[in-house]
């Protein structure tokens, strides 16, 4: 049989210590959706940029392309914005959270719980919006390859 004692009392350091691990906690989430409102900003630039790279650049230089070129252009330009699209959403779910039902009644471990999800969910989203605004970007230069050098 396992017999289990308790260890030292606490003294002031390791009050101070605890109190300081619990700042840094309460203030991830909020560093998480900073981070996020910023990745927001970027898609949306890329997202207008791929619009203007279509309209301006798009409609001239298409023209000269066989079928097989106006095609693949045209399909990485819609990825572009689509991936921009899903990357501007997982970033502004990421920044704000999404509406939820919540219990009013709950427990200190069921509040501390559901704070570490809501951390855990936007720090994916926040990876996901970034790995989209890499792949929009890819998107972009890869329309812009075909157009300019096909």
């Amino acid at each position: 049989m396992t017999s289990v004692s308790p260890g030292p009392p606490a003294d002031a350091s390791d009050r101070d210590f605890a109190e300081q691990i619990q700042q840094l906690q309460a203030g991830e989430l909020d560093a998480v959706r900073t981070q996020a409102e910023k990745w927001r900003a970027g898609l949306g630039g890329l997202v207008g940029l791929a619009t203007v790279v279509a309209a301006v650049r798009g409609a001239g230089d298409a023209a000269t392309l066989n079928t097989a070129g106006k095609i693949l252009g045209g399909t990485l330009l819609l990825l572009a914005v689509v991936f921009s699209a899903v990357g501007n959403f997982a970033a502004m779910r990421a920044a704000y959270g999404f509406p939820t039902r919540r219990l009013a009644e709950a427990s200190l471990a069921e509040l501390a719980a559901r704070r570490h999800e809501r951390l855990r969910r936007a720090s994916r989203d926040l990876r996901r919006a970034v790995v989209l605004a890499y792949l929009s970007l890819a998107m972009v230069v890869g329309a812009l390859g075909i157009t300019w050098f096909a």
